[in-house]
């Protein structure tokens, strides 16, 4: 391995301006993870409001 001088690292440019798969898949998991949400919670409302929910005793 070569030894980089100090001016050399200086134009070093690093990182992406785009979006990578792993953020894509990130997002993804999130929006699954809102629409279950809603889904459980309008599951949830619909039940009470037919007064289909189990007794807690």
């Amino acid at each position: 391995m070569t030894p980089i001088k100090e001016d050399t690292t200086r134009n070093i440019i690093g990182g992406s301006n785009y979006v990578s798969g792993t953020v894509i898949n990130a997002l993804v998991n999130v929006i699954k993870l809102l629409m279950d949400a809603g889904q459980t919670v309008g599951s949830s409302i619909r039940r009470v409001v037919d007064h289909n929910v189990c007794p807690l005793k």
